[in-house]
């Protein structure tokens, strides 16, 4: 396994996780990730759908792209796309609503770098391919 099919498969595996655990265990997740518990059934099962199913369904959807040689770079893309834009509602939040924890500003250096990453591999591969 080369470095780039790992890396999105990492990135595949945090996803799954991720949504795994929300889906599971959505009330201590939240506890321990932003100090706050949903205060209703509702608000418990729209997180366990979003945080939980859409970010499981994230990590299936790179694992997938990883699987094949043709669709790695489109994996390394979508690293790119989602780190990107959690970094940027991360920052709009951050700038907007004030204090943050600093589990949030982890969150956004490791989104960042994340990305940084995932886009020097696609220049990269881009410049080997010419």
């Amino acid at each position: 396994m080369n470095i780039k099919t790992a890396f999105v498969r990492l990135n595949a595996l945090i996803f799954g996780l991720y949504g795994a655990g929300f889906i599971a265990l959505p009330a201590a997740l939240s506890g321990m990730v932003t100090g706050e518990i949903p205060a209703s059934a509702t608000g418990l099962t729209d997180m366990r759908a979003t945080y939980g199913g859409l970010s499981l369904g994230v990590g299936v959807l790179l694992y997938v792209l990883a699987l094949k040689r043709e669709t790695l770079r489109l994996g390394i893309l979508g690293v790119v796309v989602l780190m990107l834009c959690m970094a940027g509602g991360r920052s709009v939040g951050l700038v907007m609503d004030g204090v943050a924890s600093q589990t949030m500003v982890t969150y956004l250096m490791l989104e960042l770098a994340m990305a940084a990453l995932a886009f020097w591999m696609l220049v990269r591969s881009g410049a080997q391919r010419r």
